[in-house]
C-alpha cells in the first residue's frame, strides 16, 4: 500500500473509532476518502447508477450502526468496502426476483446517466465480462484499488485476482 493509501486507511480507522464512540461527524472523513470507491464497488455489482447511489447512502448508515464491531488494526478501507459490496449483493439478489418489473423503461434512463461516466462502448464491453471479472476491473480502474484489497473484498487470493484481472483486460482489448 502506498503512503497516501496508508494515510487514508489510518484516517478512516480513526474515524471509525470516533463513530463507534458516538461522534457521527467523523463520518465526513470516511466520506472524503471513500465515497468514490464505495460508489465504484456498488456500481460494479449492480450496474445501475441510481442503485449505486442508494448503496452509498446505505453504506454510511451501516457504518454508523456497525462501527463498534470494527477491529482496530485491521484494514478500515477493506472493512468499509466489504459493507458496500455486501449491501450491493443483497440488492442484486432482491432485484433478481423482480426482473420483469425492473427491465421496463430502465435502458433509456441508464443510457442518459451512463453517458456521464462511461462511454457506451466501454459499458457494453464491461457488460460482456462475468460478474466477478467486471467487479475486479471496476474496482481496479475506477475505484483505484490494489489487487490485494480487491482480493480481500471478493474473498479470493491475490494471485487469482491478478489473473482474473489480466484475463478480463485481454477480453476488453479484443472488444475495444
Amino acid at each position: 500500500m502506498d503512503l497516501e493509501k496508508l494515510f487514508e486507511n489510518a484516517e478512516c480507522e480513526k474515524s471509525l473509532m470516533k463513530i463507534a464512540d458516538g461522534d457521527h461527524d467523523a463520518l465526513r472523513v470516511v466520506h472524503k476518502y471513500m465515497n468514490r470507491q464505495i460508489y465504484a464497488v456498488a456500481y460494479a455489482v449492480l450496474r445501475d447508477f441510481a442503485l449505486a447511489d442508494d448503496i452509498v447512502q446505505e453504506t454510511y448508515v451501516k457504518i454508523m450502526e456497525k462501527a463498534s464491531s470494527y477491529e482496530k488494526g485491521t484494514n478500515a478501507r477493506a472493512w468499509i468496502l466489504s459493507i458496500a459490496r455486501n449491501l450491493s449483493i443483497d440488492v442484486y439478489r432482491r432485484r433478481s426476483f423482480d426482473c420483469a418489473e425492473q427491465e421496463t423503461g430502465d435502458e433509456e434512463n441508464r443510457f442518459d446517466e451512463g453517458s456521464v461516466l462511461f462511454s457506451m462502448e466501454v459499458k457494453r464491453a464491461l457488460d460482456t465480462l462475468d460478474d466477478e471479472e467486471r467487479q475486479i476491473v471496476t474496482m481496479k480502474v475506477y475505484a483505484e484499488l490494489k489487487h490485494k484489497m480487491i482480493a480481500k473484498i471478493l474473498d479470493i487470493s491475490e494471485e487469482a485476482c491478478k489473473k482474473k484481472y489480466q484475463r478480463a483486460i485481454a477480453k476488453l482489448r479484443v472488444l475495444l
